[in-house]
Parts: structure tokens; sequence; C-alpha cells
């Protein structure tokens, strides 16, 4: 679960950074090619370190979750990781100044972090049971 909540936190505390390093991509001028406004936007945030950097980030969570799956059980490993995600990307938005989250946003990830805690309980348990099972029939 250590390797859940890291990729939670990689998640979510970059996506504030890739939104601060894209700020401006919207104000590429139109060239009136599909190709040739791909290839400026593309230009303009390929300069971008800020952009780069926790875009990297990112998808090093993404390279530890896959990691993760192969000994965690999907069933758990998805749920907890988005939900930590969400959770992250409010905290570290608000911490750079973006508009405070609402009630319901709040409300909604103190409810998405709690049904994740239960989630865990609940494998922690299963786990234990288990192995008293395994003990008991050695």
């Amino acid at each position: 679960t250590a390797q859940l909540l890291a990729v939670g936190f990689l998640w979510g505390a970059t996506n504030p950074f890739i939104r601060l390093g894209s700020k401006g991509i919207e104000a590429v001028k139109d060239t009136g090619s599909k190709w040739r406004n791909f290839l400026q936007e593309a230009r303009t945030i390929g300069s971008r370190w800020r952009y780069w950097l926790p875009f990297g980030l990112n998808q090093c969570g993404s390279v530890l979750y896959v990691w993760t799956l192969q000994n965690a059980s999907i069933t758990l490993a998805v749920p907890v990781a988005n939900s930590l995600g969400f959770a992250f990307t409010a905290i570290t938005g608000y911490l750079l100044g973006e508009k405070v989250p609402g009630k319901k946003v709040i409300l909604g990830t103190l409810l998405v972090c709690c049904g994740s805690t239960l989630m865990i309980y609940d494998k922690i348990l299963q786990e234990a049971k288990h192995d008293r099972l395994n003990i008991e029939f050695q």
C-alpha cells in the first residue's frame, strides 16, 4: 500500500504543476493549417521544462503503478491510487494558490479517502484471516 500512496502522490501532486506548465498553449496563433498548428503547439509545450518535469514525474507514477499491479490486488489498487491522486491534486492545487475547493469537493475527497481506507482495512483483515487458516492446516 505504500507504493499505491506513492502512485497517488505522483499522479495527483503533479497535475497542478502540469496545468501551470501548459498555461498559454491556447494563445498559440492559428496558422490556418491543422498540422502547422500542431507543430507550433508541440514546439511551445516542448520548450517548457516547467511542463516536462512534472509530466516526467507523473509518468514515473504510471510506471510504479504497473510495477505495483504485479503484487497488488487490482480491485484494491485501482480505486486507492485514483482516489489518492484526486485528493493530492486538490491539496496541491490549493497550496499553489488555485481556488479553494468547494464544500462538495472537500466532502467528496474525504468520502473517497474514507472508502479507500476501508478497502485497505478489509484487505488487511482478509490477509490476516488467510494467514490464520494456513497456520491451522499445517
